[in-house]
């Protein structure tokens, strides 16, 4: 377990969590509380127990009984709530950035991409779908920890399975939307491909459009054409009425304008992807339109392929684009973003956004201490992060305040420090024996053999049935690979794909990845100057 180190005053023993013992501890720092005043506390106390905040409070105020003899953790840095992505795919985001050689019009022309196949889909399905469970393993790994070290505590669209088996949603350490681990918390159902027609949206969101526990996220009208737009329509049944509850969350909206927008603000928002955007399609959500509609704005990368390596890289690109765009956003209303607004289109803002008492003790804390905390975050990297809480367990922490040689810990040197993490809670879990050091090398090895990879692949397609059973990642992009449809796919074989080269897990050791952007024939040349 991870064991902070304590403050000055109480540097008698080092502050354990015990499993068996109940989880109490005081981070001290400034504070962004994201609350409904945005009240920021320059010098103040969190106090933790167990999975829930007990108190904020200044420093200088008489804290809770139970905490006065409790390990204090001076941080030296800003506390925030950690960060809430409501679209992403990770089970691709082992995959490197994809080099995009074409502008295209809409979601189904890249899909349906030779080069898209050879460096993306195969690829992918090869490592989250192959027989030897270490590599869709390493990928679970992998790419919870690639959000996590950018202080992501939930995410979305992870998803595991055996091939003819049954769907479940990957319970690991970040919170996952579609399969939430506490009761009576609002439950995402993604959709991803486009409705054809009124009545199939009807029939899958009909019967859940005023259920208060369910959220129904849809990629909607992904592209830049006219076709994609129309789109839309299929939202609207035969009377002209939209069918969009205040439970819908639409992802991208790329192409749409003002009128849609109007009618999407019944909805609980919509999720923006801006270098994803830019890298496929050469230009991103009319988001002006958006807000100027009353539509609420939320952050997502959407993917590796074509995305930023976490929320903090996407931040980045956001307040580009915004002050492009003449500052649609504020630096507060930016980190609102990855806060208060994804918790609030969710349901879980009772639970989750801010840092209030009662609510869960989901934090992240980075070492920048500017004059406005806000730009504080959104100039952050990886480097600065100082440590991650979820549920008050630290999953992520700086070897100078946590120890490194705690039972069940990972040491590892990554974005430029030391980093303890904390990545075990139940040792009959599918990844227990997986560490993130390990992942990497396996990972590494996999793409730089990727046609070797295919021959045992290939061979493990022709033996379904002894692998039936075997962790597995859907791959929701591209369903002719996922789940039963992958019995009748045609194997993957070593002339479908190129030997690569696994990106690094952060931005601040992957010295090419801001050049690759830059090179990128269909980021705008404004974006490309301010990188």
């Amino acid at each position: 377990m991870v064991m902070f180190r304590e403050e000055k005053k109480r540097q008698q023993r080092l502050f354990a969590f015990d499993a068996t013992a109940p989880r109490r501890y005081v981070l001290r720092g400034r504070i962004a509380t994201m609350d409904a005043t945005a009240s920021v506390i320059p010098d103040g106390v969190v106090c933790v127990e167990n999975d829930s905040i007990a108190c904020v409070a200044p420093v200088g105020v008489t804290l809770p009984p139970q905490f006065q003899q409790a390990p204090i953790v001076t941080t030296g840095g800003t506390i925030f709530p950690g960060l809430l992505e409501l679209h992403n795919h990770p089970a691709y985001n082992a995959v490197p950035l994809w080099n995009v050689r074409q502008l295209f019009a809409n979601r189904g022309q890249w899909r349906a991409d030779a080069l898209y196949k050879r460096q993306v889909a195969n690829p992918a399905s090869l490592l989250t779908h192959h027989p030897q469970e270490i590599y869709p393993k390493s990928v679970a790994r992998f790419v919870e920890c690639r959000a996590l070290l950018g202080g992501v505590t939930t995410t979305q669209g992870l998803t595991i399975s055996s091939l003819g088996g049954s769907v479940e949603y990957y319970k690991g350490l970040i919170r996952n939307v579609e399969f939430p681990s506490i009761a009576q918390w609002p439950i995402a159902t993604d959709h991803i491909n486009d409705f054809a027609s009124f009545d199939e949206f009807n029939k899958e969101y009909g019967a859940i459009k005023n259920q208060s526990l369910a959220r129904f996220v849809i990629h909607l009208c992904e592209g830049r054409d006219l076709a994609t737009g129309a789109l839309f329509n299929n939202l609207i049944d035969p009377t002209g009425a939209a069918l969009i509850g205040n439970n819908l969350i639409a992802i991208h909206a790329t192409a749409l304008g003002a009128p849609q927008f109007r009618q999407l603000k019944a909805g609980a928002g919509i999720v923006w992807s801006p270098m994803s955007n830019f890298l496929l399609y050469g230009g991103t959500t009319d988001v002006a339109a958006a807000i100027a509609a009353g539509v609420s704005v939320a952050l997502g990368c959407d993917w590796g392929p074509s995305g930023t390596k976490n929320l903090l890289g996407e931040l980045k690109i956001a307040k580009i684009t915004s002050d492009h765009l003449g500052v649609l956003f504020s630096t507060e209303q930016l980190v609102r973003m990855v806060t208060t607004v994804p918790a609030q289109m969710m349901g879980w803002d009772r639970y989750l956004g801010s840092i209030e008492q009662g609510k869960q003790a989901d934090l992240l804390i980075v070492d920048q201490m500017n004059e406005d905390p806000y730009a504080g975050l959104i100039q952050a990297s990886e480097r600065n992060v100082i440590a991650i809480t979820i549920g008050g367990k630290v999953r992520a922490a700086r070897a100078s305040i946590a120890d490194p040689t705690g039972p069940s810990v990972e040491l590892i040197h990554i974005a430029g420090q030391d980093l303890v993490l904390d990545l075990v809670d139940d040792p009959s879990h599918p990844l227990a024996n997986v560490t993130l050091q390990a992942s990497i090398a396996t990972l590494s090895y996999a793409l730089e053999h990727l046609p070797d990879l295919a021959k045992t692949f290939s061979s493990g397609h022709q033996a379904l049935g002894e692998f039936a059973n075997t962790f597995k990642i859907r791959l929701e992009m591209d369903e002719e690979v996922a789940l039963d449809a992958m019995v009748a796919a045609p194997p993957i074989g070593p002339s479908d794909v190129d030997p690569m080269e696994l990106d690094p897990i952060t931005a601040v050791d992957d010295t090419t990845f801001i050049p690759r952007l830059k090179q990128a024939s269909n980021v705008p040349a404004w974006l490309k100057a301010a990188l």
